[in-house]
């Protein structure tokens, strides 16, 4: 009965020793299972800089925006004397599209120029025939040694004539304008910058063919002495933006650098928000006001066209 005992008794401290152990295995289970705390954001955010303000998100462009260029036209490009970065003025070649095809019919249209100079004289030597024979009929005193008709055949001569030197006179103008059409077709075709600016993109290599679609343009072109921020503000804060605002900007993940910015304009279309990914498929759930500010470029730090900025503009009410 004593040996039972003793084995009851060291059964019990055996299951006592297991439960303890499940328990423990349980626990770390739960606590391997719970999610874990989130950490700290690498960056905080930047701190307030108005007691009350309107905050929104905007993305950086060129002052007075950004121009993309197209060919005029699809094309060989032969040249392109440019590069990224590179700074132009207004009227400077940016590329030039194949003219061969032009350049061989101005050849034809300067021919058929000569030609109709070459007629301009002819008819004016027949002119000046007409005019001498008919002045020595018509200087004659009496006229009964000339017959009537002889005299207003040459009148007839002449007027002929005269209408063949305007005649002439208009293929040759005809010609000019050709060419002049053709000059201005093939001038077309070396693209010029439409106004000073910072070559900022540029899609094409000499040897490659140009296209004419506006969603691929051959470069972007902008101005970056002065930049500007397009901020989107949500519908329902729009009636709180007045011109006499101040606001500053701070770069994605930048909370030490805050720029001031300036007010240009608001553009008076409420449009539907859209993502600065500019995808088409994005579903759009609000509409926001657009306003563009302008700021000096930094010059303790980098600011780039593109870049995205978080924008705090204070709340006068």
């Amino acid at each position: 009965m004593s040996i039972f005992l003793t084995i009851l008794r060291y059964l019990t401290i055996i299951l006592a020793i297991a439960g303890v152990g499940g328990i423990i295995v349980v626990s770390n289970t739960i606590k391997a299972a719970e999610s874990p705390m989130p950490a700290a954001p690498p960056q905080p955010p930047p701190a307030r800089p108005y007691e009350e303000m309107i905050a929104a998100n905007g993305i950086i462009e060129s002052f007075e925006e950004n121009v993309t260029v197209a060919a005029p036209a699809p094309g060989l490009v032969t040249s392109v004397p440019i590069k990224v970065g590179q700074t132009v003025k207004k009227g400077e070649l940016l590329f030039q599209l194949d003219d061969r095809d032009l350049a061989a019919q101005l050849l034809g249209s300067e021919a058929q120029i000569a030609q109709a100079d070459a007629a301009v004289q002819v008819a004016k030597a027949q002119l000046a025939r007409s005019q001498a024979m008919f002045d020595r009929l018509d200087k004659i005193d009496d006229k009964r040694a000339i017959i009537a008709e002889d005299l207003q055949s040459r009148k007839d001569e002449v007027n002929v004539a005269r209408t063949q030197v305007l005649s002439a006179e208009a293929q040759k103008k005809t010609a000019q304008a050709a060419k002049s059409s053709l000059e201005l077709l093939r001038e077309r075709l070396s693209v010029k910058a439409p106004r000073d600016g910072t070559i900022l993109q540029l899609h094409i290599r000499a040897g490659e063919w140009a296209g004419t679609d506006p969603k691929s343009p051959s470069l972007i072109l902008g101005r970056t002495d002065r930049l500007q921020a397009r901020v989107d503000i949500d519908e329902q804060n729009a009636v709180r933006i007045n011109k006499n605002q101040k606001a500053i900007a701070h770069i994605k993940g930048d909370r030490d650098h805050a720029i001031p910015l300036t007010l240009e304009y608001i553009e008076p279309y409420v449009v539907p928000k859209t993502s600065l990914t500019g995808a088409s498929t994005e579903r759009v759930d609000t509409r926001v006001l657009q306003v563009i500010f302008s700021f000096t470029p930094p010059t303790d730090f980098h600011v780039y066209v593109g870049q995205q900025v978080d924008v705090f503009i204070e709340d006068g009410k």
